[in-house]
């Protein structure tokens, strides 16, 4: 497995897609132009080329690591999304999509047990179009709901800001919840919702009042 070493310092403006860059220290891509992954926090999704395996798709490996970087979990196998002649910057898209969606789901217990469903879906249909919207409500019905709230909130600062997206669940919640009280970090009050209404309609819910889909789309993350 490729070093997954903390990126570098880079230039923003000037930087190629598969160059260190990210959230986090944790955060970066790795591989090679040709072959690219993508490590978001502790889950790495990466390329490979196994023609003895698949001699017309690339290759899909999900890894979690442990606080030790060492793969503790995987789930791996042919991309029949990812055809060998797809052009290199899809190739970036997707591992980049598909690892920011997977950042929070796999669960400390369970790693990546449960998530094969979704993960079978984006590797066979890729993430365009619906597929991604499709394989994230897969993906909530599979995880935990610290992990559901956890990438909710994630999605809600990318899409609008720290602030914007504090006072918009704000709202959100004075209307759905009038008498629940949560003055804590974003996260805690995604999850207060989460388990006041349930994994489907919090997801719903934050659609109808943010408009948006609160998806790792390739122009959300300027890919």
């Amino acid at each position: 497995m490729s070093s997954l070493g903390h990126p570098g310092p880079h230039d923003a403006a000037s930087a190629a897609p598969w160059r260190s860059t990210g959230f986090d220290l944790d955060d970066g891509w790795i591989g090679t132009r040709e072959l690219p992954g993508y490590r978001a926090g502790a889950v790495v999704v990466k390329l490979a080329d196994l023609p003895g395996v698949d001699a017309d798709h690339l290759y899909l490996d999900v890894l979690r690591l442990g606080e030790n970087g060492r793969t503790e979990d995987n789930l791996s196998g042919p991309c029949p999304a990812m055809r060998r002649d797809h052009p290199l910057d899809a190739r970036s898209r997707f591992v980049r999509v598909v690892a920011e969606l997977l950042r929070h789901a796999p669960d400390a217990q369970r790693g990546l047990a449960g998530l094969g469903p979704p993960l079978a879906l984006l590797r066979e249909n890729g993430i365009e179009g619906p597929q991604l919207a499709i394989a994230a409500r897969q993906l909530d019905a599979a995880c935990s709901e610290d992990a559901l709230a956890a990438s909710l909130a994630h999605m809600l600062v990318l899409s609008f800001g720290e602030e914007e997206a504090q006072a918009t669940l704000t709202a959100l919640l004075g209307r759905l919840l009038p008498h629940a009280r949560c003055d804590g970090p974003l996260v805690e009050q995604v999850t207060l919702l989460v388990r006041r209404v349930g994994r489907a309609q919090a997801r719903r819910r934050l659609r109808e009042a943010t408009d948006f889909e609160l998806l790792p789309t390739p122009e959300l993350l300027g890919l």
